[in-house]
């Protein structure tokens, strides 16, 4: 049995399933066994090839720590230039400036390079002796034979360190990208709250112009009655002081006062009815907490602060709800602006192609369902063709770009129904057929 037939299974055993540091290691102990070498090493080049830095050193069995060296007037330059080197004695003869090599008083040396996969001379393997070596060819064939075993684990190595670099890299960009996501979410979920405010504050806009308007006309009836009873009480009074004053024209005076007093009665009650509507509304809007209502009364009270807007527009609002108290618990913030807004897309959207003598009307339907209630709220309009109802529920999409139309008003109803109020928005329409939108809102969301 050769040398190779004895060493070789007793070595590759020792390799099995190792990597790495274990794998030089192991390999290294192992070579400076078998060819009973003083010190065994094996050494990685730089890019220059000046310098070398071993990455597994074995002195009289033993592993010690890696050391730097410079590869000028060594040796190992020459293994470093793509040569086996084997000098079996005479070695700190052959490189006197090779000061290492003289303190340590070695006397024989085999180098062999370490070549990657494109080629490329990368290491050294290094056997170092005290006496004259007897079996050079032995030691250098060895060598040989796990040149490239080596070389492979080297260069796996590497590319481990450059994966695991570039995973960090990638893992510091991913966590800065997921960062500035995070932010944009942020400041995305930001602005939807702002503009939702917006629409809110719109709509609330829309609200106080259109009461405004309404009550200026029954305060305007209260301010003129007010005004015919002065006079009147005035003459009377004046009558009166001249003592010209007679029953029937007392008594004339005394009706007419009456019948205006009760003409200036019933404006102001309907003045404060649009003004309890508006602020009960108001109210509503600026309320985000979870409420109990009696849906039925409250919607009333919606409805009756919208028709001011709508009558200016010759709209017409009716309601179809149920005959009794409904109590359900909602947001009315949001189902007030859920409302608002679809009632203000109708009226901007429904009639536009309609004639004149078309009667424009909006109609409010509330049903109970389990568990829920089912709001319809429909037009008579011109309706909604296929490819506006594909993308009415999008972020700015308007058909009225330019005309006050910001295509946010459906979109933020779609967010906030199904966020929100946790229910379901269906849309229903056809040309010249109208428009219904469908509003199942569970209780207690």
């Amino acid at each position: 049995m050769n040398a190779f037939e004895r060493y070789l299974p007793q070595i590759i055993k020792s390799l099995k399933a190792t990597y790495g540091t274990d794998f030089f290691n192991s390999l290294t102990l192992q070579l400076n066994q078998v060819i009973g070498a003083d010190y065994t090493f094996i050494a990685k080049l730089d890019a220059k090839r000046n310098t070398s830095r071993t990455i597994s050193l074995v002195a009289k069995g033993e592993v010690l720590d890696n050391f730097e060296y410079s590869l000028h007037n060594t040796p190992c330059a020459d293994v470093s230039g793509d040569a086996v080197c084997i000098h079996p004695q005479n070695i700190s003869l052959l490189y006197p400036d090779d000061l290492l090599l003289v303190e340590m008083g070695i006397e024989g040396y085999i180098g062999t390079p370490l070549q990657d996969s494109e080629g490329c001379v990368t290491g050294i393997v290094v056997a170092l002796y005290k006496n004259k070596i007897e079996d050079a060819d032995f030691i250098a064939s060895l060598f040989e034979l796990f040149s490239g075993r080596i070389s492979a684990e080297i260069e796996r190595e590497e590319k481990q360190q450059q994966l695991t670099k570039l995973n960090a890299t990638l893992e510091e960009k991913v966590q800065h990208r997921t960062a500035e996501l995070s932010d944009s979410i942020e400041n995305l979920l930001f602005t939807q709250d702002q503009l939702i405010e917006q629409e809110k504050m719109a709509s609330l806009g829309g609200l106080v112009a259109g009461v405004a308007h309404e009550i200026n006309t029954p305060l305007g009836v209260a301010v003129l009655s007010s005004s015919i009873i002065k006079e009147t009480l005035f003459k009377l009074s004046a009558q009166l002081n001249k003592n010209t004053l007679s029953k029937s024209e007392l008594e004339n005076g005394l009706h007419k006062i009456k019948e205006i007093e009760r003409s200036m009665s019933q404006n102001l009650s309907k003045a404060a009815t649009l003004v309890r509507s508006f602020k009960q509304v108001a109210v509503d809007s600026n309320n985000d907490d979870l409420a109990t209502l009696d849906l039925t009364l409250w919607l009333s009270g919606l409805v009756a602060s919208l028709k001011p807007t709508l009558s200016n527009q010759n709209i017409t609002i009716a309601t179809k709800l149920p005959n009794k108290k409904l109590r359900f618990i909602t947001y009315p913030a949001h189902l007030s602006q859920v409302i608002t807004n679809i009632v203000s897309n109708c009226a901007m959207h429904a009639f536009d192609q309609c004639q004149a003598s078309h009667i424009h009307q909006i109609q409010i339907t509330l049903k109970t369902q389990k568990s829920g209630v089912l709001l319809s709220i429909g037009d008579n309009g011109m309706g909604i063709t296929e490819d506006i109802k594909r993308h009415m529920f999008e972020p700015f999409y308007t058909t009225k770009r330019g005309k006050g139309g910001t295509g946010l008003g459906l979109s933020i109803v779609n967010n906030i129904v199904k966020s929100a109020l946790n229910g379901e928005l269906i849309v229903h329409s056809s040309a010249a057929q109208g428009t219904t939108f469908e509003l199942y809102l569970p209780s207690r969301v």
